[in-house]
């Protein structure tokens, strides 16, 4: 399988965060529409893996801002018995070091060679700038009584450029770009329908090679939230989320539209392992009253290099 690259250029906030179980979500309604249920419960069947076995079509990342990529969790660098002056000054080193959560491609392909980290680290503010979140106060209509209800709060994420990571099968690359101008033309997560989550044009997908080969790797780090099967390393550095996830598109309005809370492994997770492979993670069910509602829950691994010692 390929790995390609697709940037996304928005033309207002976001509703919902970039994520890939979401994103996987709308792939699944598209294809819903325009082939069937039946086609897409052959789609699916190829993500029902068993102790490794399986062949998933496409695997997707996250969304990141444009041109930067999730800091793994795992700080290579700790110093070593240093005096205590030189440790004082290396652990505010570390601290600045570390509170932006993005690394550019060259320190990120560094780091998954486990070498230091070279080049600037991004501020504060710059870190601001990429992912903007707003606070804001909305209201609500009764169409019944043409009354006003009570103000509620919402957040608002607005990233200007958003980059994805594919990989998928040769004979799945025609249904992503099929997808890709559906998504343009409907929008993206939540209150879609009034306007958030719009995408003004978008990169087709391209072959991307710049992620480095990783001599002797032993492990990977994931590039989307996943939950690991029974048959997946456990050994690593990892912060887990939980999901607290709803039911879309014409399951909306459903009566009980929220699916059961699920833990997750966030982005940037470690994992040792001798021989890394394409897919960790599943495909879970029963986290919704409907049977057929699936829970994209695969990680984006990519090869890493763990020091010795660790």
């Amino acid at each position: 399988m390929q790995i390609y690259r697709v940037t996304l250029t928005l033309r207002s906030f976001s509703a919902s965060p970039w994520q890939a179980d979401t994103l996987f979500g709308h792939l699944c309604w598209f294809i819903v529409r325009r082939d069937g249920a039946e086609s897409l419960g052959r789609f699916l069947q190829r993500y029902m893996i068993r102790h490794g076995d399986g062949d998933p079509p496409v695997l997707l990342s996250d969304g990141f801002p444009a041109e930067y990529l999730p800091r793994p969790v795992l700080i290579r660098d700790w110093p070593s018995n240093p005096s205590k002056h030189q440790r004082i000054g290396q652990q505010r080193e570390l601290k600045r070091r570390y509170q932006s959560p993005w690394l550019t491609l060259p320190q990120f392909n560094q780091w998954r060679r486990g070498e230091d980290m070279t080049g600037e680290v991004l501020s504060e503010e710059k870190t601001q700038e990429l992912i903007h979140f707003h606070a804001a106060i909305k209201n609500w209509v009764n169409r019944v009584t043409d009354t006003a209800g009570d103000p509620y709060d919402m957040s608002e994420i607005l990233v200007p450029r958003i980059t994805i990571y594919w990989r998928i099968e040769d004979e799945s690359v025609a249904l992503v770009k099929d997808f890709l101008a559906d998504l343009q033309a409907g929008g993206y997560g939540k209150r879609k329908s009034i306007g958030y989550g719009q995408i003004e044009s978008y990169t087709p997908p391209e072959a991307f090679t710049d992620f480095d080969d990783v001599a002797d790797a032993n492990g990977f780090v994931t590039l989307s939230r996943f939950v690991p099967t029974p048959d997946d390393p456990t050994d690593g550095f990892w912060n887990a989320v939980v999901k607290y996830g709803k039911l879309g598109e014409e399951f909306a309005t459903d009566d009980k539209v929220f699916k059961r809370p699920l833990v997750q492994l966030e982005r940037g997770s470690c994992f040792h392992d001798p021989a890394p492979r394409q897919w960790y993670g599943q495909l879970i069910s029963g986290l919704s009253r409907r049977d057929e509602v699936k829970q994209y829950a695969f990680a984006f691994p990519l090869p890493i290099r763990f020091p010795d010692e660790m």
